[in-house]
């Protein structure tokens, strides 16, 4: 491998210019110089090496990504397309930002907190964390950090979302003006995210609902085999509504297959749709009609605001972008 007194040798010039240039300390090295030195950088394909940056620059250049992780209710990165999406889209603009990615299932604030400070991380990103766990970990590490998809009374940590309860109102308004007339939205909590979706589906249903129209709600349990179980249980009602709206793609898929195996037909039964747009909603039959949102814009969004909070860039608050219905076939068309 080639050394930077090498480089030297052959640029004519000392090691410690070879090593200014190397990381960015350029004021009094000439332009010739740098231009020199970095064609024989490109062209012995010198990889610097990352400890020695630390040290020179008294950086880790690392960020960490927290997932939270709660007894019954693992992400698990190899089934929930969400989060293997997510985190593809954070690793690659961690590193296209030029900095690296430590991951890890957060299971405890105190867990979270040793990490950020034994690593030195930079800076941290956070999904599936609660508001308060977020701000608790933020006032703790004293470190830029930026949530994903949370909600916050006063805007005390940066936060990358989505328009939720928008996302609720266009597919509350898709549904009541297909003329569907029972719909029923179901999720494991009725806090931030979800509770947002709620209530837009909550409007949507009052202001384009035929007379008679409701919309209602059901909260299923976070844990797999519990909600399993839950299905069985509610079964009569979910066959009896016209559409079950559920508050991700996961969900909708997993009730299409349990009432699949019932002997259920989705659509012609019941309507089933979802949220998210994952890559499930296209591979299940029938396709599921869904809320689109942008997974891999929402990941190098946080990345992008975390590496602007790390620079010392003003604080920007929230962030929610923007979603649309994608209509497939797993909702009965009656207008056609």
């Amino acid at each position: 491998m080639v050394r930077i007194k090498d480089i030297a040798k052959e640029a004519g010039v000392s090691p410690t210019t070879v090593s200014n240039v190397i990381h960015g300390n350029t004021k009094k090295v000439s332009k010739a110089n740098i231009d020199k030195i970095q064609r024989i950088l490109e062209k012995n394909q010198y990889i610097p090496s990352m400890s020695a940056l630390m040290l020179a620059e008294n950086r880790s250049r690392l960020i960490g990504v927290l997932i939270g992780e709660r007894e019954g209710k693992r992400r698990s990165i190899a089934s929930d397309p969400f989060t293997s999406v997510i985190l593809n889209s954070l690793e690659l603009e961690i590193y296209r930002q030029n900095y690296y990615m430590l991951f890890h299932l957060a299971n405890s604030q105190e867990e979270s907190w040793k990490l950020a400070t034994t690593w030195k991380v930079e800076g941290l990103i956070t999904l599936g964390l609660s508001s308060e766990e977020n701000l608790e970990l933020s006032e703790k590490c004293q470190i830029p950090l930026v949530s994903i998809d949370n909600y916050y009374g006063e805007e005390k940590v940066a936060n990358i979302g989505l328009q939720d309860f928008e996302g609720g109102y266009a597919m509350g308004r898709f549904l009541a003006e297909e003329g569907h007339k029972d719909i029923l939205f179901l999720a494991d909590n009725d806090v931030g995210v979800d509770h947002e979706r709620w209530l837009g589906v909550q409007k949507a249903v009052g202001e384009y609902g035929a007379k008679g129209a409701v919309a209602g709600r059901k909260i299923m349990p976070e844990n797999r085999e519990l909600r399993k179980a839950w299905l069985e249980d509610n079964l009569e009602e979910l066959k009896s509504r016209d559409v079950l709206f559920f508050a991700s793609d996961f969900y909708a898929l997993e009730a299409i297959h349990f009432l699949q195996d019932k002997g259920i037909e989705i659509p012609r039964d019941v309507s089933v749709a979802g949220f998210d747009d994952s890559p499930y909603a296209e591979i299940c039959r029938p396709e599921i009609t869904t809320v689109r949102q942008n997974i891999m814009k929402k990941g190098q969004e946080a990345v992008k605001r975390l590496t602007s909070l790390i620079q010392g860039e003003e604080f920007k608050g929230q962030e929610r972008l923007p979603v649309e219905v994608v209509i497939r076939d797993s909702v009965k068309r009656k207008r056609l």
